[in-house]
Formats: structure tokens, C-alpha cells, sequence
């Protein structure tokens, strides 16, 4: 646990508690903490860890990529340089992969500066820290403490469980726990303990919300209902915390009108934190600056952009693109990708985070990045309904706004299998290059797309020519992580 407490001492210099944004130098917060400043910057510095695997890093390398390649959706471009990237696209999932270990260490990071919070926060006698300022600066800390770890159990299976702060390296020491324990002892637990916290419906600053507890909760209970814990029950639970974000008319989502495409808005940071988006990774483009931008500007598009440095980073399989209707807006030029801008032509690209003022701002990005969608709450919705017995009405107008947005009709009289196949399949076409969504996504289920209809992931071969193996279930545990605990 030493590499966290050092992380923590460097990546908590990014945080103030007047603007979480702000870069203001700031030393390391423990149980020493004395007023609401103290707490606020408790709180504020957990924040940072969800940064990490989306700044590029190297000359080309972005940690969640590798939770993309290895879907058959998306493929490394040509120059990147990245052989983690590689690595996982021939599915080699190696426990020296830099990406892996970066996932690892910014979500233990992350889960270090919660725990810090969490046993701080109560001991601080301030009259400015009201019980209901801390009540939600708690909240805050267990939702996030609950989302680094349910992103550690879907990419490693078995991890380390520690709820309390790190006193000394022997605190790290830790056997693994169960996928099962992990969930039941900290990640819903948490999630409940948030979603009664007293925090506002939703965030414009992209803070945690109760719009965002919910549908993280929705999310965790669908994923509880798949593979490898099977545990269906969840799926009613599911469905009634989708319903009630659904219900609750907090969200909508982004449609084209005269000003816009609705990709368009879903690129462009002007709508960060608005209308769909619930949940993001916070960048202010100015001393934060996100990368992700230029990460997927693309090889061979100098003509549309003044930008000084262009990687591609991961472009669209062509055997993905084809899975497209030809009237899925998704599929088309300056949909989710692109090809063409300005009679310029160059390799299919990732448009999802390229927008008309990053052309001219010289590799300064403002761009936040996805975590939460309200497409992906309906479709939770949609597809734990159906798994309860039947599909409801609500159940059908849920997965049909997500088709209808994209160019489709609607659909209707499906049976509990077609209608079950439909929602994975608009999920697969719905989040490319999204937090590794789809990666997570065949994980629970154990299926995969092959254009027609559904497969077993195990034994089912991508467009590359790799087949899917029981060893792609999870990524190996870091070797430097194994040996800095033998236990592991």
C-alpha cells in the first residue's frame, strides 16, 4: 500500500476546495484535519484518481484503451507506439502491461484518498461543518470509493479489500477478496450510504449527484445479475433504481436541433454535465487539460486542424463500422466516427471527443470524459425489465429513444430473447471507445456481437483473428503490485 500513500501525497496537489478544478498546491489531508477546509480538500482530492487512465501518457498511451481492443470494436492506429495497446488487442494480457498498472494504482489511489475522507471527516469539530455539509461531503467520498472499486472488480476480478486508511507499507499486505465480498461489503453498501447523503439531483460542476448514485447503483445490480455472480434477484433491483432516475425526469437525451447534431453536443465541452451526461472526468482545459482530445485526433488530418501533434490513438475496426444499418446515424461520417471533414479524407477516426474550437486551440482540450450516460440508464432499464419476465411499455420507450436518436425505427412484439438481444446489441453500437463500457458489458454477459446475432464470449474469435480465452476475463494483477505484496 506505500506506492498509494505516495500517490496520494503527489495527486492530491491538484485540488482546491473553492473550485475542484483549480490547481492549487495543497499537502496531504490524513486524520489530522481540523475544519471545513480540511474536510472539503479531503473530499476534493479523491476526485483526481478518476483522471488517470484517460491522460495520454508516453507518447501515445491512455490506460483505459486497452479495456477497448479487445472487443472487436476498436483496433490500435497505425504509429501509436503503445505496446500495451497491442498487447491487448491480440488479447496478450500481460501482468507487465504500464496501462493495467495504471488502472491499479489510480483506482487504489482513489480508494486511499476515500478511506482518508471518510475516517476523517467525522472527527473534525468546526461549526462551519455543519452535519448536513458533512453528510454530503461523506457522500461524495463512499460513491466514489464504491466506483474505484467496481471498476477494479470488473477488470481484476479478485482484489484487495481495505475500508480503513493506510497507517504503514505492512497495511498493504492484503489477501484478495471474493468478486462477491467486494461487492457486498463496500461497493453497494457505499452506494446506499451516498444515496441518502442529502446530495443535490444533479451537478452542472461535475460533482457526485444522486442522479449519478442511482444510476451507478442501477448499473452495479445489472452487473451483479451477470457473470461470474449470477445473481438474477439483482435484476428487479436493477430495474426500480433505473426507473427512478427515469422517472425523475433529471435527464435527457441530447437530440439534433438547428444548432447541432446531437454528436455534436456529445463532443462538445459547452454540454459537459448537461442533459446526458450524469457522471464525467472533470477538465477545464486550462490548468487541467485534458487529452483524450488530441489523443484521438486523427493520423493524416493536419488539413482540418492546426494541431501540432496527431495520434489516432484507437480507430474503429472496419468489420465494426459495417455492423451499422446504412440509416444508423451512429455508423455514418461525424457520427461516432469520421473519415471526411472539410473534403479532407483520412483513416476512420473516433469523432466522440473531437469538437469545431479544439481545432484551433493549439492541443488545449476542455473536454470532460464520459462515465455515465442517461442512453446507458435507459438501456439498464430496458434490459432488467425484460430479464424480470416481460418488456413493458417503458421497457420498449426506453430502448426505442436510443434507437429512434440514432436513425432507426422503432420496435415491437419481440420476444424476452429478441428483445433481450436487441438491448446488447444497441449497447455494443451505443458506447465504442466509452470507458470501456462494451468491455464490461461482455464480461457480464458473456456474449459477443457477430453482426446477426449473439455468441459465447469463450471461444469466440474477433475480426483480427485472436480468439477469446478464459485468461481475457480479467487482467492479470500487476506484477510490481504482486511483488510489493506477496500475499496477492
Amino acid at each position: 500500500m506505500k506506492k498509494y500513500i505516495i500517490l496520494i501525497v503527489v495527486c492530491c496537489f491538484v485540488f482546491s476546495c473553492e473550485d475542484f478544478l483549480d490547481e492549487t498546491p495543497r499537502s496531504e489531508k490524513t486524520t489530522e484535519g481540523t475544519t471545513l477546509f480540511d474536510a472539503q480538500e479531503s473530499v476534493n482530492g479523491i476526485y483526481a484518481f478518476l483522471r488517470f487512465p484517460y491522460d495520454k501518457t508516453g507518447f501515445a498511451k491512455m490506460a483505459f484503451s486497452i479495456l477497448e481492443v479487445s472487443t472487436g470494436t476498436l483496433k490500435p492506429a497505425v504509429g501509436t507506439q503503445d505496446t500495451d495497446l497491442e498487447d491487448a488487442y491480440v488479447l496478450s494480457y500481460s501482468s507487465s502491461s504500464a496501462s493495467a498498472e495504471n488502472l491499479w494504482t489510480s483506482y487504489y489511489g482513489g480508494i486511499e484518498a476515500a478511506n482518508i475522507a471518510i475516517a476523517s471527516i467525522p472527527n473534525i469539530n468546526d461549526p462551519e461543518l455543519t452535519a448536513t455539509i458533512a453528510d454530503a461531503l461523506l457522500g461524495e467520498a463512499h460513491f466514489l470509493r464504491a466506483y474505484y472499486y467496481f471498476q477494479l472488480v470488473q477488470i481484476f476480478g479478485e482484489v484487495p479489500l481495505n475500508l480503513v486508511p493506510s497507517t504503514s507499507p505492512e497495511d498493504g499486505l492484503l489477501s484478495k477478496s471474493s468478486v462477491q465480498e467486494v461487492y457486498e461489503t463496500v461497493i453497494v453498501p457505499d452506494l446506499l450510504i451516498a444515496e441518502n447523503a442529502g446530495l443535490p439531483n444533479t451537478n452542472t460542476n461535475g460533482r457526485v449527484s444522486k442522479g449519478a448514485v442511482k444510476s451507478l447503483l442501477a448499473k452495479v445490480y445489472l452487473t451483479m445479475a451477470g457473470d461470474p455472480l449470477l445473481q438474477t434477484d439483482k435484476y428487479v433491483l436493477a430495474r426500480d433504481k433505473a426507473k427512478e432516475v427515469i422517472d425523475a425526469n433529471w435527464y435527457n437525451l441530447f437530440l439534433t436541433d438547428g444548432s447541432s447534431t446531437w454528436f455534436d453536443k456529445l463532443s462538445n465541452p459547452a454540454f459537459d454535465n448537461t442533459e446526458e451526461h450524469i457522471f464525467m472526468v472533470q477538465y477545464d482545459g486550462a490548468s487541467i487539460v485534458s487529452s483524450i482530445s488530441t489523443y484521438f485526433t486523427p493520423l493524416g488530418g493536419e488539413a482540418i486542424t492546426n494541431q501540432s501533434l496527431h495520434f489516432g490513438g484507437m480507430e474503429p475496426e472496419s468489420d465494426y463500422i459495417n455492423l451499422y444499418d446504412a440509416s444508423d446515424l451512429r455508423g455514418q461520417n461525424q457520427g461516432f466516427f469520421f473519415n471526411e471533414l472539410d473534403g479532407f479524407t483520412f483513416n476512420n477516426s473516433v469523432y466522440k471527443y473531437f469538437y469545431d474550437a479544439f481545432r484551433t486551440e493549439n492541443g488545449i482540450s476542455s473536454k470532460d470524459v464520459p462515465l455515465i450516460r442517461y442512453a446507458d440508464v435507459l438501456l439498464t432499464y430496458a434490459e432488467a425489465q425484460n430479464e424480470t419476465g416481460s418488456s413493458d411499455a417503458l421497457a420498449y420507450l426506453a430502448l426505442n429513444m436510443v434507437r429512434l436518436r440514432a436513425g432507426l425505427p422503432e420496435v415491437s412484439g419481440l420476444s424476452q430473447g429478441q428483445f433481450r438481444e436487441e438491448v446488447w446489441k444497441q449497447r455494443f453500437l451505443e458506447f465504442p471507445a466509452e470507458a470501456g463500457l462494451i468491455w464490461f458489458d461482455q464480461r457480464r454477459t458473456q456474449k459477443v456481437y457477430n453482426g446477426t446475432g449473439f455468441e459465447n464470449f469463450i471461444g469466440y474469435t474477433l475480426s483480427n483473428g485472436k480468439t477469446l480465452a478464459e485468461s481475457n476475463r480479467y487482467f492479470p494483477i500487476p506484477q510490481n503490485e504482486k511483488v510489493l505484496n506477496p500475499n496477492l
